[in-house]
Parts: C-alpha cells; sequence; structure tokens
C-alpha cells in the first residue's frame, strides 16, 4: 500500500523481467489504517474529519481529538460499574474490532451470549458470529479497537455499557416495590371513592323515597 498518494496498489510478479509490475491502482480508503481513531472510536471515510466517537463515548483527551490526534480514544460517558449491573447498547452497520482480545463459541444463540458476557465484568461486548440466523457466539475482553463504518450492511454489535445507558435497563428490586405500592395504592383510593359514589347514590334514593311517602301521606290526609 502506497501511505504517500493514499492509493491501494497491487503488483504482479514478471518472471521474464524478474520485476514486481503494477496491475491494479485503487483509491485506499483512510480508514483501513489499524486502529487510526482509538478505542471506541468510529472511522467514517465519507466525513471529515473521518474519526468520531461511537454514540454515549467522549473523547478521551478533548485536546488531542480536536487537533486530530485519535490514538487516545473514547471513554464512555458514564463508567461501567458490573458490581450494581451493566446493561448493553446496539451498535449497527459497523465493522467489527479488532479480534485479538476475542473469543468465539458457535454452538451458543444470541441470549446465551449476552448472558455469556454480562457475568463477566471483563466482556466489553458481543455479538452472533452467523448474521442471518444470529447464532453463534463472539464476545470482545478490553478496549474495543478498530472500528469502521460501513455506509452499507456490516454487522451489529452489542457494547457493555452503564445500565442507565442502556434502553434494556432490568428495573431495580426497590423501583418494583414501590411500583406495586403505588398500584395498589391507586387501586384502593379508586374503590373508595366508587364506594363514596354509591353511598350518595344510594342516601339520595332513600331521601326520595321518603319525601315520596311523605307526599302520599299528606294527600291521604
Amino acid at each position: 500500500m502506497n501511505q504517500s498518494t493514499y492509493f491501494r496498489q497491487r503488483y504482479s510478479w514478471n518472471e521474464i523481467n524478474q520485476t514486481w509490475v503494477l496491475y491494479s491502482n485503487v483509491p485506499r480508503d483512510y480508514c483501513d489504517t489499524y486502529n487510526l481513531c482509538g478505542a471506541y472510536g468510529n472511522c467514517i471515510f465519507s466525513q471529515s474529519p473521518v474519526c468520531e466517537c461511537l454514540e454515549k463515548f467522549t473523547p478521551k483527551s478533548p485536546d488531542s481529538w480536536n487537533s486530530m490526534d485519535w490514538t487516545q480514544g473514547c471513554v464512555r460517558n458514564k463508567p461501567l460499574d458490573c458490581q450494581k449491573g451493566d446493561g448493553f447498547v446496539k451498535y449497527v452497520g459497523l465493522k467489527l474490532p479488532d479480534a485479538t482480545n476475542s473469543w468465539v463459541n458457535k454452538t451458543m444463540n444470541l441470549k446465551e451470549c449476552r448472558s455469556e458476557c454480562l457475568q463477566n465484568c471483563s466482556c466489553m461486548a458481543y455479538t452472533a458470529t452467523n448474521i442471518k440466523e444470529r447464532s453463534g457466539c463472539a464476545i470482545w475482553f478490553g478496549d474495543l479497537i478498530d472500528i469502521k463504518q460501513f455506509p452499507a450492511a456490516g454487522q451489529e454489535i452489542y457494547i457493555r455499557m452503564n445500565a442507565s445507558e442502556s434502553k434494556a435497563k432490568a428495573p431495580s428490586k426497590i423501583k418494583m416495590a414501590v411500583g406495586s405500592a403505588l398500584s395498589i395504592f391507586v387501586a384502593c383510593g379508586i374503590l373508595l371513592v366508587a364506594y363514596y359514589i354509591f353511598k350518595r347514590k344510594a342516601k339520595l334514593i332513600d331521601f326520595r323515597e321518603a319525601e315520596k311517602v311523605q307526599w302520599i301521606y299528606n294527600e291521604n290526609n
């Protein structure tokens, strides 16, 4: 690859002349540069500058990032808290991260893959190895690097996030208890109001019946 001209050049070996001969000269995708945008940085060839942090991430060093030095990458807006419970955020249309620190199990389904990753605090992301059938499991450990955005297609990946950043956040036991108590309170309130209305109507009917009886009595006398 010719780094100075930003073209991907391919050569073939000429046996007669014993030299390499250029046979292909294709414009180079700058995002092919390994780990150009650092950890959790997303390289998008069609924009300038090409690097941006993934959604819910921010530059680790804003000054360096703004000067187009992306090597320090990005960090989560909210730190992980594995002890209290994390969640995952789905990202789509990506080239999957560098697989150096990854693990694959082709027999697991996506739900099992999520569970496997969630119970390991070192696991930072997971996805299916079979995109069409959404089966198989690939998980990543440590920071995710060498991510690239594809203009079309690409793959999906679920990245570990603080539970407050995750759409799939499960309600806490305290919130569930408060919600249940509130529901019971509202139901009791509705019953009390209904009972009050019923009693008022009953009294009104009794009063009208009494008036009717009194009127009949007066008429007869």
